[in-house]
Formats: C-alpha cells, structure tokens, sequence
C-alpha cells in the first residue's frame, strides 16, 4: 500500500484534471449498483491528463474498468465490514509525506498550490487504502521470505530502488502577470525569493515563503519542469501561466538521484516483495468476483 500511495500524492498534485463534462446516462450496472457515464468522464479526463491513456477512447474504457472494479471492491468491503477510517487517511498522508521528505501540512499545502481540492484527494486515498486492506484481509498471505529471495528480488527490480534527481522549490503565484513580473524583477535584484513571496503571493503557502520542499524532477507537471530545466541553485523560472494563476519557481537545491543500498532499504525491498505477490493474488480474487458479479455494459466507452 505505501507504494502505491507514495506514487498517488505527487499524481494529484501535478496533473489536476480538468472539469470533466457532465454527460448524463449510465455506463454500467454492477449488481444493481449505477455506474454513471458523468462518472467514467471524469476519470477519464484524469487518465488523460495524467498521461495513463492515449486518446479520449482509451481513456474512457480504462476509466469504465476501473470503476467497475471499484464497484465490486467497494461491494466486498461492505460485506465483509471493511472500512476506511479517519485515522487510517491520517496515517496515509503521515508516510506519504516521510517517504518523500515533506511534512503534512506540506502535502496539503503543496495541493492547494496546485488548485486541487483536499477533499478529492481524500477520498482518493480512501479507494487506495480500502482495496489494499480488503486484498490483505481476503487473501490473508503468509509468505515466509529470507534474505536470499529479497536480495534477488532486489537485483531484479534496482530500479526501483534509486532515488529520483529532485529539486527543491520555493514559488510564488498571482492572479495578475504584470504583478507575478514586478516579483520576478525584485528577485533578480537581489531581494530575497522567500520574503517576496510572502508579500505578493496568493498561494496558500505564501507564509513559508512558497516553500514546496523536494519535488523528484520526474513528477514535475511539464509546465514546470520546462521553467526549472537548467537552472543551478539560486536562479528563478520565467513567469509561468498554469490554469489562469501565473507562478514564478526559485530552485533552492538540487539532489542528485542514487541507488540506495540493499541494507537499507531491506524494509522497503521486503514490503515490494509482498505487494508483488499479493497484487497477483489480488487479480486473481477479482476475476473470481467477475464471474459472479451481475455485470451489464450499456457504454463501453466508444464514441461521445
């Protein structure tokens, strides 16, 4: 689960989907249970965005497939009393921000900045974890492993295992290009980014001077990633339009990107291992919910 959910926060963060369009109708039927094609447009419009499917065709029958999936999921956990808890989100959001070196109030900070709603981003969480704890509570895996196993596991899979080129980021957004400007001509002045920042920003994370902490350069939205690119410690971005705000990014530090040794990250290498076998599994107890689920397709996602 926590790799999973490791990968989700900075999805959310960088690749907002656009406002879907309302279409009214139904996708499918899961046990009684309405799919509405409004529903399959709005994820789909993520998966787009996201870059998890080419093309609006592909995107809506990936989205279509996925909640089904969710549907059957969210019926089992029903069934069987499995629930998502507060504490369980709180929990979540705690080791997203350790893995990737933020601090909570940072992971929610660095949502607003981006104009993506909490609540969204909850409920997301809640979908993640409530598939993760139902697959453990189903397949109730007791998989002995030693060290043997996970240093070959490790070998195979190193990648996996490297930490990412980051940067870290401070920035500033205005609703106005001629103001997000004049902030950018101080800077290069020689005023400090983060007091300027807190005098001119309207983000929510103008009080700590638009710190964004470390970002890996690979889950940079491409707008911003182009701004950064090339710049050395110190130096500020052009102004940069995102969704009708106008940004101006301050590269604080870079990190070069390592593979982390296998004592290290035994933890880690032990919990991937697991969620290898366990995914398998998994895919194996939903086709078996398939088979005797009610399934009716009135949309499968071809054409508007």
């Amino acid at each position: 689960m926590t790799r999973l959910l490791c990968a989700l926060v900075f999805v959310l963060v960088w690749a907002r989907p656009a406002p879907a369009v309302v279409v009214d109708g139904i996708a499918a039927v899961v046990n009684g249970r309405v799919i509405t094609r409004s529903e399959v447009a709005a994820l789909a419009a993520f998966k787009e965005r996201t870059g998890q499917a080419t093309g609006p065709s592909e995107a809506r029958r990936s989205a279509l497939e996925d909640l089904i999936e969710r549907a059957l999921v969210q019926a089992e956990a029903e069934r069987l009393g499995v629930r998502v808890t507060d504490e369980d989100v709180e929990r979540a959001i705690r080791e997203i921000g350790r893995r990737n070196g933020l601090e909570p109030q940072a992971v929610v900070r660095a949502l607003e900045a981006q104009g993506v709603s909490y609540d969204e981003y909850v409920e997301e969480l809640r979908a993640q974890i409530r598939r993760m704890k139902l697959a453990g509570r189903v397949l109730r895996l007791r998989m002995e492993v030693g060290d043997e196993d996970l240093r070959e596991y490790y070998l195979k899979n190193v990648a996996s295992f490297r930490e990412p080129d980051a940067v870290r980021l401070y920035h500033l957004q205005t609703a106005e290009r001629v103001t997000a400007e004049a902030a950018r001509r101080r800077v290069l002045a020689g005023e400090d980014f983060r007091q300027v920042a807190r005098e001119v920003s309207t983000g929510p994370d103008a009080r700590d001077g638009g710190d964004m902490g470390f970002v890996p350069l690979q889950n940079l939205s491409p707008a911003v990633r182009r701004a950064v690119e090339g710049l050395g410690p110190g130096r500020v971005s052009e102004v940069v339009e995102i969704r009708g705000a106008y940004h101006v990014f301050y590269v604080a530090e870079r990190r070069k990107g390592r593979v982390l040794p296998f004592e290290e990250v035994r933890d880690r290498i032990r919990e991937r291992y697991f969620e290898d076998r366990q995914e398998e599994l998994y895919k194996a107890w939903l086709d078996s919910l398939r088979e005797k689920a009610r399934i009716e397709i009135k949309w499968d996602g071809a054409g508007t």
